[in-house]
């Protein structure tokens, strides 16, 4: 099957008007396609905020509303807290992707995270069992929602914040998923999805092995935490196998680091290319900044 651009990350939390403003002020966001909406049969709050070539979807499960804590993406929250939460892809026909995803035995959810086991509508959304895929992932197929995308108009510069902020950012670089089976997971996303393995390798500076895969117009690195006290090691111990970090390409790691200290966003550990930022800073989730480029990455 084929996928395409990503079309979002959601970025998990407890304090939407917080974490939205934070966006705001740290990377000059822009906005305009889906701001501070409510989904009733999700009980959530979102926006879709678009920095370089990516999205991120800072996301709050309706705290207002009697039984949100019921739904999925509240009963996410209540397990997890504040953390990545899902990878979502574009895609140009959910049939051919529904129908590799049942028969690779990988469940595809419905509404409100019911099951269901049959075609879907040309125009519906598709989201996979968590346990089946590592972590959730969703896959968008055409509608006139996607027409909104700034990212694919043709006035749209995804440079411009390497080229006009002071964090020197290229775009994204590469998603984690941390697993406790590289193999399982390199079959998943690399067999299942279509995608295309591009390297593989240990990062001590991660306590990873690693496999980086690129689905779609994304990379998506898989890895294995070999140690206990690294920010990876612990959010598996604590979490388990699921979407762990989002890493961007920065032009200089150190005119970046510079910049990312005076907002507050602290360094928990760094070599000559890549840097990890305490979570604890960036709104409970791992960033990192790197000015690596995998090889056979073509988009990034």
């Amino acid at each position: 099957m084929t996928l395409g651009k990503i079309f979002h990350l959601i970025h998990m939390t407890g304090d939407l008007p917080g974490l939205e403003a934070w966006y705001d002020d740290v990377f000059a966001v822009r906005r305009g396609w889906l701001d501070h909406n409510y989904l009733e049969w999700e009980q959530r709050d979102a926006s879709l905020v678009t920095l370089a070539d990516t999205v991120i979807e800072p996301l709050a499960p309706s705290f207002s509303v009697d039984g949100w804590d019921k739904y999925p993406l509240g009963r996410f929250y209540n397990k997890f807290g504040n953390h990545w939460h899902s990878i979502a892809w574009y895609c140009e026909d959910n049939g051919v992707v529904w129908k590799n995803l049942v028969d690779n035995n990988i469940r595809v959810l419905g509404t409100a995270g019911s099951s269901t086991d049959q075609p879907p509508a040309p125009d519906a959304t598709l989201m996979t069992h968590p346990k089946d895929t590592i972590t959730q992932l969703e896959m968008e197929p055409p509608r006139d929602f996607r027409n909104l995308d700034p990212r694919l108009k043709p006035d749209y510069d995804p440079l411009w914040w390497r080229d006009n902020h002071p964090l020197g950012l290229h775009g994204l670089a590469y998603t984690t998923v941390i697993t406790k089976d590289l193999d399982r997971a390199t079959r998943i996303y690399a067999d299942v999805l279509g995608g295309t393995v591009l390297e593989r390798s240990t990062s001590t500076l991660t306590g990873t092995q690693d496999v980086y895969v690129r689905v779609g117009e994304a990379v998506v690195q898989l890895s294995l935490p070999t140690e206990s006290d690294t920010i990876a090691g612990r959010d598996m111990s604590a979490n388990g196998e699921m979407h762990h970090a989002v890493s961007f390409r920065v032009e200089d790691l150190d005119v970046a680091e510079k910049y990312l200290a005076s907002k507050g966003i602290k360094t928990e550990t760094r070599n000559d290319d890549t840097i990890l930022s305490q979570p604890d800073t960036t709104h409970g989730v791992p960033f990192r900044w790197t000015t690596r480029r995998i090889e056979g990455d073509t988009f990034s």
